[in-house]
């Protein structure tokens, strides 16, 4: 695929050119759940913290406040407040987002990413279970919050590595962490440059099941503002999601090059966080793998191009193919024998299809090389025939100009598995 970003045990931002790491809390859930009540005491902490430091007073508007929408940047906020502690950016609006959900009576609400800490440090507190244990809590609602704590504990992480075909055609590995009883999900990738300077890119995002599929809806952090991720489907079938020890899908996102891209991938899942963690650090590729995702991966250039012709290298030479289609004849020369093979070039789609349904054209593809000069078919050949594999040249003109046969030379491997060459006429057929 390739770039991607995620956070699993650290929280990583990127703030004037400087990479800041903050180490959190092991094997914790995505979203840390309070109650309504403990979420309003917080909530009242915090505002009078803030208002007690500025000596704001009650005529302060929401927005001011929090710190969103036409807000003043050069008065005190606490999106300001909670951006130096945090030193990276905090959106405003999603304390006040927070505050209105409590206000309608919603008896849980979750606090994700970030936001699990630092409110807590902004009031100087290590975490939820310091701050809950203070006086100023009642008893009842510390243990109504406690086991609210206990219950999301007990959901389970799972971890997998994913295996993918990344820049520079490069087989690569990413961790990716399952929280929330698939409900959410970190992707973290590390690139190593040429340097030997490690890039750490980070995807999070909600998993949305449908049918047979996981959906997994991606968004990172860049220059201070959450922007929308890379897509990833994996088929998982009837059974429970983590029953499967593979997952194989798709994903769909840009590269560390701003281009767009998209490919396969593969999920192999891990018992535990440490033999994900080595898994990923480990420079080595089991061949299973590089086979199945070698040549998977589609790439779009950030270019804009005015002409069609300039889409790519081989767009001047689109009539070449538009002059394949039609039927027929292909006489391969092995020795002294012929072997006839009848087949059609679908106008439009330029697949190859046999005339015979005895014989089935797989992995078929069609490629106009050495600037429009040459013409290659390729394909595979199930069914009762002399050959298994083959690959074509023909000389365009050739076989363009000359309407009843043009003459062509071919290499591939015969049912014997012996590699053989030879010449193929090709013959116009009704």
């Amino acid at each position: 695929m390739g770039s991607f970003y995620l956070l699993p045990n650290i929280l990583l931002y990127i703030c004037n050119s400087n990479l800041i790491i903050w180490k959190l809390m092991e094997n914790i859930n995505e979203t840390l759940p309070l109650t309504n009540e403990v979420f309003e005491i917080l909530l009242k902490k915090l505002i009078h913290k803030f208002k007690e430091k500025f000596k704001i007073n009650s005529s302060y508007t929401d927005s001011q406040l929090y710190g969103f929408g036409n807000y003043d940047t050069k008065k005190s906020s606490l999106k300001n407040e909670l951006e130096l502690i945090l030193h990276g950016y905090v959106n405003g609006k999603y304390l006040y987002n927070k505050h209105r959900e409590a206000s309608s009576g919603k008896p849980i609400i979750k606090i994700s990413r970030e936001y699990k800490f630092v409110f807590f440090k902004y009031l100087g507190y290590k975490d939820v279970n310091e701050f809950i244990h203070k006086d100023f809590i009642e008893e009842n609602k510390r243990k109504k919050q406690l086991n609210l704590l206990n219950q999301s504990s007990i959901t389970e992480d799972y971890y997998y590595v994913c295996y993918y075909l990344g820049e520079d055609k490069q087989m690569n590995k990413g961790q990716v962490t399952i929280y929330n009883d698939w409900k959410t999900v970190e992707m973290k990738y590390i690139y190593e440059e040429e340097s030997g300077a490690k890039g750490v890119y980070t995807f999070f995002g909600n998993i949305i099941n449908s049918e047979n599929f996981a959906h997994f809806n991606t968004k990172f952090f860049t220059g201070g503002k959450k922007i929308e991720g890379a897509k990833f489907v994996f088929f998982v079938g009837k059974s429970a999601f983590n029953e499967r020890y593979y997952l194989i899908g798709t994903y769909a996102g840009f590269d560390k090059y701003d281009r767009a891209v998209a490919g396969k991938m593969i999920l192999k899942k891990c018992s535990l966080k440490s033999e994900m963690e080595e898994e990923v650090l480990n420079k080595d590729f089991d061949p299973l793998m590089s086979q199945e995702l070698i040549k998977n991966r589609i790439v779009v250039e950030s270019n804009l191009r005015r002409n069609p012709l300039m889409f790519s290298k081989k767009s001047p030479y689109s009539q070449v193919l538009s002059n394949t289609v039609g039927k027929f004849l292909f006489q391969f020369n092995i020795g002294k024998e012929i072997y006839p093979l009848k087949l059609i070039i679908q106008k439009n789609h330029y697949n190859i299809i046999s005339i015979k349904d005895s014989i089935i054209i797989e992995d078929d593809e069609i490629k106009i090389l050495n600037k429009g000069q040459v013409l290659n078919l390729d394909f595979s050949i199930s069914g009762i025939f002399h050959l298994q594999k083959v690959s074509i040249y023909i000389k365009s003109l050739d076989f363009i100009e000359n309407e009843k046969e043009a003459q062509g030379s071919f290499n591939g491997i015969d049912v014997n598995n012996n590699i053989v060459s030879g010449n193929v006429l090709i013959q116009v057929t009704n």
